[in-house]
């Protein structure tokens, strides 16, 4: 038996050093050729989000943290065999920070891992902890601050601007909260011609007009619905409704200047269209009295149709409104004859009457003195050649109650057409009149007894042949 032994440890122990070189080469060789087939590579993946867990061991205690110097993202190096890094995608790369591991430099170590063969895997990132800023939380509530940009269609204006809700509710670092100035939502109204709805993202600024942005500031909505409503415009003229009569021997020139002369509204095209004045009826328009100009300053707003506003945001709506007063001048016209005749409209004057004035008949050369005032202007620009006076037989006929015209003589007074416009008057007022008077036209009398003596003398058959002819 012990010779047995011996035999065997002498086989074993026999080129003891090529044996144990021959079990060395052979495992190298297996482990070239292993990596040969399957060897060890690197991946990188980039702006891997690191996950803040048990955020809690912050917040709870009135704090809120905030992650500086560009340590929320980091670069991810993976070492591993070809065969398990073929399925390994930057979605499977998970990197955390757990709060409960917080340092007193208020950072936090980075810990990679992966959801598929993790523990086939090795990492190494480009910074090992996130680092922090930590401070007391602040809350506050702003107004939102809803306004436009860009411009309507031409011819169109912003009329309103509405948002859903007019709160927000905002969080985080009191360093940060404490720089919002003003929350803005801003809707783009851009070559609109019509009302709009749109959801408008809320925008923070500070008091210089900067943007804040960050993670730390929680709010309770994000966006918000803002309506804007788009009305036509339209320049429309002012009209001025003056009151009484300016003082003894003064008149209004109808000069009314008003500035400005036109005002531009907005309103839906559908009220536009039907407004094509603004009528200013206002106690600053009474003349009476007055003996010179009347410069006046009034408000139109309450005086806008309804369904309407100034297109212009900025016009407060006063008007300055001028109203024209000079003293009444006087003037006498010399107005010939053949510029007067008897009227008949209504009452027709039958054909066998004349009608003849009374007044001009056998005097050559007869002529009216009429007496007119009114404004300067208006009485220099009478032409008496073409003055036109007409005798209102009409009201004669009504006045007398008659059935149908006689022979006689009629007064009437007369109707003056100076073709001017307002300013003008004949004075003293309706104390002008001309006699008419109608007679029997004698020359269609002879006419006719010639015509039936001729028939008797032409003979019963002759005179029946003219007759019928």
């Amino acid at each position: 038996m012990k010779s047995k032994i011996r035999r065997l440890i002498a086989l074993i122990t026999n080129n003891i050093g090529l044996k144990i070189l021959a079990v060395i080469v052979s495992l190298g060789l297996w482990f070239v050729v292993n990596n040969i087939n399957d060897p060890l590579e690197k991946m990188r993946f980039s702006n891997i989000p690191v996950e803040i867990i048990n955020e809690d061991q912050i917040t709870n205690s009135g704090k809120v943290y905030e992650v500086i110097d560009n340590t929320g993202v980091v670069t991810v190096e993976v070492r591993g065999k070809r065969s398990v890094l073929r399925y390994i995608t930057k979605e499977n790369i998970r990197a955390v920070a757990d709060m409960e591991e917080l340092t007193f430099m208020n950072t936090v170590g980075i810990e990679v891992s992966s959801t598929r063969n993790n523990s086939e895997l090795e990492f190494k990132t480009n910074i090992d902890s996130v680092k922090l800023s930590i401070e007391d939380m602040k809350r506050i509530q702003m107004i939102i601050n809803t306004s436009t940009s860009g411009d309507p269609a031409e011819g169109y204006i912003v009329g309103s601007v509405s948002p859903s809700q007019n709160i927000v509710r905002l969080s985080g670092p009191e360093s940060l909260i404490s720089q919002i100035d003003h929350v803005d939502a801003v809707a783009s109204i851009d070559g609109y011609s019509s009302d709009i709805n749109t959801n408008v993202e809320l925008k923070l600024y500070d008091a210089q007009g900067n943007d804040i942005k960050s993670n730390s500031i929680k709010m309770n909505i994000s966006t918000v619905n803002v309506a804007v409503t788009i009305l036509a415009t339209k320049e429309v003229p002012l009209e001025f409704s003056i009151t009484d009569e300016p003082g003894h021997g003064y008149i209004a020139n109808g000069m009314v200047v008003s500035v400005p002369g036109t005002v531009a509204l907005a309103g839906r095209r559908s009220v536009l269209d039907a407004v094509t004045k603004i009528s200013v009826s206002d106690s600053a328009l009474n003349l009476a009295g007055e003996t010179e100009d009347v410069t006046s300053i009034i408000n139109i707003r309450k005086y806008l149709p309804a369904g309407t506003q100034f297109a212009d945001s900025s016009f407060d709506g006063n008007v300055s409104v001028t109203i024209g007063v000079e003293p009444v001048v006087t003037r006498e016209l010399t107005i010939p004859a053949g510029n007067f005749a008897a009227g008949f409209v209504n009452h027709a004057k039958p054909d066998r009457f004349d009608a003849v004035i009374s007044e001009f008949e056998n005097r050559d050369n007869a002529q009216l003195k009429v007496q007119i005032s009114g404004t300067k202007a208006a009485v220099d620009e009478v032409d008496e050649e073409r003055v036109i006076g007409v005798i209102d037989m009409d009201k004669v006929f009504e006045g007398l109650g008659m059935e149908e015209w006689q022979a006689g003589s009629y007064t009437g007074e007369i109707v003056f057409d100076f073709k001017l416009p307002e300013g003008l008057e004949v004075t003293p007022n309706n104390s002008y009149a001309l006699t008419v008077e109608l007679r029997e036209n004698t020359e269609d009398e002879s006419a006719q007894n010639q015509e039936n003596q001729e028939n008797e003398e032409s003979g019963p058959e002759e005179a029946g042949s003219q007759r019928y002819e």
